[in-house]
């Protein structure tokens, strides 16, 4: 690609990211809170936490392998968004649980198209020296855009607060228009070129240091997944928070992750991924314990506001580590081994979570049953930080 035709894509990635994200803000962080209010139970939800990462995750190794072949990017973008939103406006109609599992599960299998191509895509149009910088921008934006969405939702919500789960209606809807007009944006950007001479994706060796960095997340990930879907049960059935205030909740949490994400783009170059990595691992580690003591919505206001410092660190060196150990030729079937890896872990976790607590609820308080998995998951996460602590710097090699 030439400086013209990089400007071009970059422009599009960056409305993509904009556009998409003032849609999905108003709806991806409200999809678990709307199941609890649909009143499902804890192994319910766990099911509803595994579906959004097991599906996603797993068929991104189909997508990314199908795109590292075509070397095509674009289209599994523009397909993949326009699909995964449009299943937006499904959940207006779905009430029952297995019709919102369904709903789902078709949006999760075509969401997957983009990650892997997109992550190649991000690759193919940044210098190396300024990958973090690239990724933290786009990152930015999109966090920006949700931060918007999240302000309208919860200005929305606190206006119509008597309407409740009506609010969420709304949201899907327009989130399906959004999501739609972001993903043909993408029309915009120019395709990379193909190489004259390009190996075959599936005969590139995977590296072990590769591997060893997907392992280290998958463990990590386990236990971070046993806690997710019990964190909504804890919002809506112990603390009783209604719309607005759950709006309030992810609000915070987009705040401090928009407000940090350039910085730690830029320190990321400088210091390298693994540092934030590690950091971000020991913010998240006690979050399952600090939910598991809350009893009101200020106490997850401040703990939402720990979590965005985290996610901004997130953002910012998981991409980052991939692509700096990846190359053009495999880099989408890469990011699918990754994706298939930890979206079959938080499968299980999720499940397990969710119907853990479950059982112990049928002879112990809510909060305790609660609580228990909350400890289990946050002794897990900090224990495996120290896997972390072994992975080598991210210096790209051959794999």
């Amino acid at each position: 690609m030439d400086e013209k035709e990089t400007k071009r894509t970059k422009f599009a990635m960056y409305a993509n990211q904009l556009i998409g994200s003032l849609g999905s803000g108003l709806a991806s962080p409200f999809i678990p809170y709307y199941a609890a209010y649909l009143s499902f139970n804890s192994e319910q939800m766990g099911f509803v936490q595994a579906v959004s990462n097991f599906f996603p995750n797993v068929f991104q190794y189909l997508w990314g392998r199908i795109s590292d072949l075509l070397r095509r990017r674009i289209i599994f973008v523009i397909i993949g968004g326009i699909v995964s939103y449009l299943m937006f406006s499904a959940f207006i109609v779905t009430h029952t649980f297995y019709y919102f599992i369904l709903a789902l599960s078709v949006q999760a299998i075509f969401s997957a198209m983009v990650p892997p191509a997109w992550n190649a895509l991000i690759g193919e149009v940044s210098s190396n020296n300024k990958k973090g910088l690239f990724i933290a921008n786009l990152s930015f934006y999109s966090n920006l855009a949700s931060m918007i969405s999240l302000i309208f939702f919860t200005i929305y919500a606190y206006k119509n607060v008597s309407l409740n789960i009506i609010v969420f209606y709304y949201s899907f809807y327009t989130a399906s228009v959004l999501g739609t007009v972001s993903a043909l944006l993408m029309l915009y950007a120019t395709e990379p070129r193909k190489k004259t001479k390009s190996e075959d994706s599936s005969k590139v060796e995977i590296s072990k240091k590769f591997m060893d960095f997907v392992v280290t997340v998958a463990v990590y990930n386990f236990f971070m997944s046993l806690a997710w879907p019990l964190f909504y049960v804890t919002t809506v059935d112990v603390v009783k928070a209604n719309v607005f205030e759950v709006g309030m909740i992810n609000l915070i949490s987009v705040l401090f992750t928009v407000l940090l994400l350039r910085y730690f783009g830029k320190l990321s170059d400088k210091v390298g991924s693994k540092k934030f990595m590690i950091m971000s691992r020991i913010i998240f580690a006690p979050i399952p314990l600090l939910y598991g003591i809350s009893t009101n919505v200020y106490e997850l206001y401040a703990i939402n506001a720990v979590t965005g410092v985290g996610t901004a660190m997130t953002n910012v060196s998981f991409t980052s580590y991939l692509i700096e150990n990846t190359t053009l030729d495999n880099r989408g079937r890469a990011t699918g081994i990754y994706s298939a890896v930890i979206g079959t872990v938080t499968f299980f976790g999720s499940i397990l979570g969710g119907l853990s607590a479950q059982m112990m609820e049928g002879f112990l308080p809510l909060m305790t049953s609660l609580l228990i998995v909350y400890v289990v998951s946050t002794l897990g996460r900090s224990g495996s930080v120290s896997l972390f602590l072994k992975l080598d710097r991210a210096i790209a090699e051959k794999i």
